[in-house]
């Protein structure tokens, strides 16, 4: 099992994935839609800084992958802004559905973690989920993160309790 930047070879599996989130309604994460673009060429955009929409910041996209097969994905945002600080956070990620409940979202994790403190070179990494998303603040948590607070934020016109997490890189 490795954390590796997307090539094609895996992108027939990163569709299916995709389509498992839509099939099952799952919103917490989503998937870059790769019907409408190159999800290459955006993934690349993305981590050197260009063209970005308002209020974006550049980000580094990893897959992991195992057996042939997308198992999850990370996106790393190389800074922050205020509204990251409130909610998102430096890494998102998300498994694939019938991937869940297997701990691959701790070792997904574990390994974006590491590529944040090592390659992008972070001091401390802030982590955030919904208060009510037991099985990603326990991945968190096992992963070393240290809960800060927790604060209330409105997401498409829903209030949301967040916790936000903070793991040093030292």
């Amino acid at each position: 099992m490795e954390l590796i930047l997307p090539i094609e070879k895996y992108l027939d599996s990163y569709k299916e994935a995709r389509s498992e989130y839509l099939e099952h309604k799952v919103r917490e994460y989503e998937f870059l839609n790769t019907d409408k673009f190159d999800v290459f060429e955006v993934i690349r955009n993305y981590r050197e800084g260009i063209g970005l929409p308002e209020r974006y910041v550049s980000a580094t996209y990893l897959w992991l992958v195992d057996k042939g097969a997308f198992i999850g994905e990370a996106s790393i945002r190389h800074e922050l802004t205020e509204s990251l600080l409130r909610f998102g956070g430096h890494i998102g990620y998300g498994i694939r559905v019938k991937r869940w409940k297997q701990g691959y979202g701790t070792i997904l994790l574990q390994k974006a973690l590491e590529y944040a403190c090592k390659t992008i070179k972070l001091d401390k990494v802030l982590i955030t989920c919904n208060d009510n998303n037991i099985g990603s603040y326990k991945i968190i948590e096992k992963n070393g993160g240290i809960l800060q607070d927790k604060v209330i934020n409105i997401i498409n016109g829903n209030e949301r309790l967040t916790r936000r997490y903070w793991i040093d890189c030292k």
